[in-house]
């Protein structure tokens, strides 16, 4: 009895495991999918569940947009989801989100036709919603579609919709310009939207969107006169506003033709033509003789219209500084007018307050190199418009000191800077630029030499002939290169030919050794490329070359070779050895007066070319690919200077091919190897026979 009691469930137990578990999540089973009866069992189970819930709430149109997705993301059963928008439209025909959303599943999936079937049954359907429309045009537009664009606009049209409908047509005839088009539209806009507004837009279309021409000022002048007789001829004209725009717009336009009498006659018109008084409001024609005492201020004579230009723009730009202190650009223009109008006070206030905008960027950036144009601009200003000399002194030094030189600088300042000093002190020009160049190298060169300002440096040097001072310069210009671990080479090559064109020959050896030791040297951190330090060997060479010092070249390409012993070395030395002249050759040269000499390559240059293509596949005996490439080129060789003999003596030392297996990582596969008779040669006789019992040996013990 009591074994019985101690099983027995208690309430309190069942309250007590319902309250712990009561906010485990659920956890559905994991389901997966073996054959095709039981994709198709799920299928049916999901697409039962998909109804159920569609029974509950039909005007749930987000489950009719899931239930479509699932049919088209893990079913691809197009026709089924098609059914599925239908069906949803069924039960609310207007509702658009769906249509956009049915269409943009069928351009989705490029289903082109179908798409354009259901843009054609919505604005069928809905022919006042002015979305389903502008997505039938975008698509045929972006279909490339234009004339089923057009038809499509004049169905819209049709249904009289607003003036955004219109504005839409109007531009896309705009972007492929096609102006008449746009002309015809504009007339039936007019008709059923007779406002100042859309004889603005006309307006405004004919004078920046269509190119000048002789007729083109026709056609503006006939929109400006038909527009303003349409609307002096209404009754709402008098609360228009855009009447007055027109009229100025009109004034300005015939004054930028140079028709000033016909903007006159458009202001006296208008200001005492009886026809007009009764129309005008009082309020319209005040502003309008406002605009004629403009007029008659500004463009009496050629002077006032350059006046009144200047004056736009000088408002123009200071509109644009008052938004943003730091439009460099608008400084530059706007100081350059006030520039031309000559008020000195005006032009040093307003560089003030440009400089006084510092650039927030932590980089050298194009708002940088702006602000420091008008630097430049004030300080050239200073000394040439107004020979204040030592203003424009005090320029530089601030403009200076405005750069922060440990993030980056500008070498135009201080080259700048520098010409400065040498125009404007004659007595300590040379010092003070030279003071201001070693400024600069100093402060600029935290965080690497800047290029600019050395080749400067050593370009005014050269041309004082202070070769002390280059080579110091030069030497300066390695070491900080070298500190900041920058690139070398280029510097050392150009330093290289300084010292070439002084003929210092014992100096461009020293310098080439120099760039081979710092290749080569372990303290070096540089990573300096293969094609440099190549470009470096190369140019040794050839330099004693040119020094006609062939055994000093010949030395530097054994010690290349040693270095860097691959083919390409190689073979270049061999053909050094046929391109440069022999000893009796060097010596008839230079016992003759001639300048120059016929070269010819005889037994000498091939028997020298020989040896070191022989010593070069010597040296690649264990590297049968190197090999054969320098083979190759040996062949080439003789196939040039050499005779039958020596080519079929190189052609004996071609190796054969041979197929052979071999096992890479437990895999066997297929590689060609190369036989070199040489090598076959220097082998015991007996090896092939020793290798086929050996190979014998190892099958039998295989077997067993």
């Amino acid at each position: 009895m009591s074994y019985e009691s101690s099983n027995q469930l208690t309430s309190e137990q069942i309250l007590k495991d319902a309250y712990e578990n009561k906010d485990r999540p659920l956890e559905r089973p994991k389901q997966s999918i073996q054959d095709l009866d039981e994709l198709r069992s799920f299928q049916l189970a999901k697409r039962k569940e998909y109804e159920q819930q569609l029974n509950k709430n039909r005007l749930n149109f987000n489950q009719w947009l899931r239930y479509a997705k699932w049919e088209i993301n893990h079913n691809h059963d197009y026709a089924r989801a098609r059914s599925i928008f239908e069906r949803a439209l069924d039960v609310n025909v207007q509702h658009i989100p769906f249509w956009v959303q049915y269409i943009q599943f069928e351009l989705s999936h490029k289903n082109v036709n179908h798409a354009r079937n259901l843009l054609d049954r919505a604005t069928t359907t809905l022919p006042r919603i002015n979305k389903l429309w502008f997505m039938y045009v975008q698509t045929e537009e972006t279909l490339r579609n234009y004339s089923m664009v057009r038809s499509t606009f004049e169905r819209w049209l049709k249904w009289q919709p607003d003036e955004s409908v219109w504005d839409s047509y109007i531009n896309f005839e705009k972007r492929y310009e096609e102006f008449e088009n746009v002309r015809q539209i504009f007339r039936r806009y007019i008709y059923l939207f007779p406002n100042g507004l859309t004889w603005l837009k006309w307006i405004e279309f004919e004078l920046y969107e269509v190119q000048t021409s002789s007729r083109q000022i026709q056609n503006i002048r006939l929109v400006f006169e038909s527009s303003v007789d349409h609307l002096l001829g209404q009754k709402s004209s008098k609360t228009d506003l855009a009447l007055s725009i027109i009229i100025t717009k009109w004034s300005d336009w015939e004054i930028s033709v140079q028709e000033f009498e016909r903007a006159r006659m458009i202001y006296t018109l208008l200001l005492e033509d009886p026809r007009c008084k009764g129309i005008l409001l009082e309020d319209q024609r005040t502003k309008i003789s406002q605009l004629f005492t403009d007029f008659e201020k500004n463009h009496g004579n050629k002077n006032t219209i350059e006046s009144s230009v200047t004056l736009n723009r000088l408002n123009k730009y200071r509109a644009n500084l008052k938004e943003d202190a730091q439009d460099y650009d608008s400084w530059w223009a706007y100081i350059s007018i006030l520039e031309q109008q000559g008020d000195i006070i005006a032009v040093r206030e307003a560089f003030e307050n440009a400089i006084k905008n510092l650039p927030t960027d932590k980089n050298k950036s194009l708002k940088w190199r702006r602000y420091i144009y008008l630097w430049i601009k004030y300080a050239l200003w200073e000394e040439i418009s107004l020979g204040q000399v030592e203003n424009a002194r005090n320029i530089w030094v601030n403009c200076l000191k405005s750069v922060p030189h440990k993030q980056f600088t500008f070498g135009k300042i201080w080259i700048k800077y520098a010409e400065f000093e040498l125009r404007n002190s004659i007595e300590d020009g040379l010092p003070q630029a030279r003071k201001v160049l070693g400024q600069s190298i100093g402060q600029s060169s935290i965080q690497g030499p800047k290029k600019k300002l050395f080749k400067y440096y050593v370009e005014f040097e050269k041309k004082l002939g202070e070769w002390l001072r280059v080579r110091k310069l030069y030497e300066r210009w390695l070491e900080l290169a070298l500190a900041n671990e920058q690139e070398f080479i280029p510097i050392l090559e150009e330093y290289i030919e300084f010292e070439k064109s002084l003929n210092e020959h014992s100096r461009c050896v020293s310098l080439f050794e120099l760039g081979l030791g710092l290749m080569d040297g372990e303290s070096i951190t540089i990573s300096v490329s293969d094609n440099e330090i190549e470009r470096l060997w190369i140019s040794f060479i050839e330099y004693y070359k040119e020094e006609m010092q062939y055994s000093e070249a010949r030395s530097l390409y054994v010690r290349l070779t040693k270095k860097t012993p691959v083919p390409k070395v190689w073979i270049s030395y061999a053909l050094f050895e046929s391109s440069i002249p022999t000893e009796a050759q060097l010596k008839i040269f230079q016992e003759s007066d001639e300048e120059e000499f016929l070269f010819e390559v005889n037994d000498e240059h091939r028997t020298n070319t020989r040896k070191v293509f022989d010593q070069a596949q010597k040296s690649f005996q264990d590297n049968k690919d190197y090999r054969l490439v320098v083979l190759e080129a040996w062949k080439s060789y003789e196939s040039l200077h050499g005779s039958e003999e020596s080519q079929q003596v190189v052609e004996k030392k071609m190796p054969a091919l041979v197929q052979r297996r071999r096992k890479v990582d437990g895999v066997e596969e297929e590689y060609t190897d190369y036989i070199f008779p040489e090598d076959e040669e220097k082998k015991p006789k007996g090896a092939a026979v020793s290798k086929f019992l050996a190979n014998a040996k190892k099958w039998a013990q295989q077997q067993a």
